[in-house]
């Protein structure tokens, strides 16, 4: 194993060039406007818990495996992780004419990267990706292409979700997923997060999910606990220091009725058939400071296994990420 230097995470991913006018928006983003900035693994204020040593976080990982030494088709490959995300609001909207009205996207970019907090590549980057954040307005139809006049006979078209995430990964996946967000004022306190919704395959052996194994050389299962249900570690964040309010956001591909796009060979080996995620956005003491961003998200992939056939996977990553 060779030393890999720690990655720096203060610095943003994104360096947006300075733009006078029109500035960045922030007040036409909803909830978005929270988002904006740089988020890493920090330890909890109260604990020695949160940072990249020791995050709060979860990475429940199977892979497929046509080969002797794994007699169940599939292999796990779990770890703890920390990361580094920057959102960056662009300086303008995109608007979508259709109908008699217009539906406006206010944007966030983001990029991310991940890297493994333990185990033999510790440091080392295990997964990136890009992509953007909508928050959907309703507007009515400008007159030409500019307006600022509007048509009289528009009106604002009514839509299911207000949030849509759309995620580029480098495996070959396309994803866009549509949602919501629900706001919830102080007297609501703290986010319950229970089960992860799915975390078992159904159909073929799950010994490795429960059997503890420490050992790098077999593609470990260091927590049998955190395996059962990867949200175990954001209710461990909640518990040492609980938040005063919170704002969730919510999406999934079914919500936006596309499935997710992949490359032949993805397809044909571990193909994306769902996403769905959580995140939750938590202030502290009664302020209006979102300073802290949990996420659970799912990822559900379709493996074939010899003698059983097509198998679904949950690959479920949580974590606790603070705002730098």
């Amino acid at each position: 194993m060779t030393n890999v230097s720690k990655p720096v995470l203060s610095n943003p991913l994104i360096n947006e060039p300075k733009q006078a006018n029109p500035a960045a928006p922030t007040t036409s983003l909803g909830p978005l406007e929270h988002l904006v900035g740089t988020w890493t693994n920090k330890n909890n204020p109260h604990t020695k818990r949160g940072g990249t040593t020791s995050p709060y976080s979860y990475n429940l990982m199977p892979l497929p495996q046509v080969d002797p030494s794994s007699p169940f088709g599939y292999i796990l490959k779990n770890f703890s992780y920390y990361e580094e995300i920057t959102f960056s609001a662009i300086h303008g909207t995109a608007p979508n004419r259709g109908g008699l009205g217009t539906q406006v996207a206010n944007t966030l970019f983001y990029e991310q990267r991940v890297y493994f907090a333990e185990g033999p590549d510790k440091d080392k980057l295990v997964h990136a990706e890009n992509g953007s954040w909508l928050y959907m307005t309703d507007r009515k139809q400008l007159i030409g292409p500019y307006g600022p006049k509007q048509s009289p006979q528009s009106r604002p078209p009514k839509q299911a979700f207000n949030l849509v995430k759309q995620i580029s990964v480098p495996h070959g996946n396309s994803i866009l997923a549509a949602g919501n967000y629900t706001e919830a004022g102080p007297r609501y306190g703290s986010p319950v997060i229970g089960q992860a919704p799915q975390t078992f395959p159904v159909g073929v052996n799950t010994s490795p999910y429960t059997t503890l194994s420490n050992s790098p050389s077999d593609y470990s299962n260091p927590n049998v606990a955190y395996t059962a249900n990867p949200n175990l570690p954001l209710a461990e964040a909640l518990l040492a220091d609980p938040p005063s309010s919170f704002i969730e956001l919510v999406v999934d591909t079914q919500t936006s009725g596309h499935p997710v796009s992949n490359i032949g060979f993805e397809a044909k080996f571990a193909n994306v058939i769902r996403y769905y995620a959580s995140y939750w956005l938590e202030a502290f003491e009664g302020s209006n400071d979102f300073n802290q961003l949990q996420y659970s998200q799912t990822i559900l992939m379709a493996f074939p296994i010899v003698g059983v056939g097509e198998v679904i996977f949950p690959h479920v990553t949580t974590n606790t990420l603070r705002k730098v």
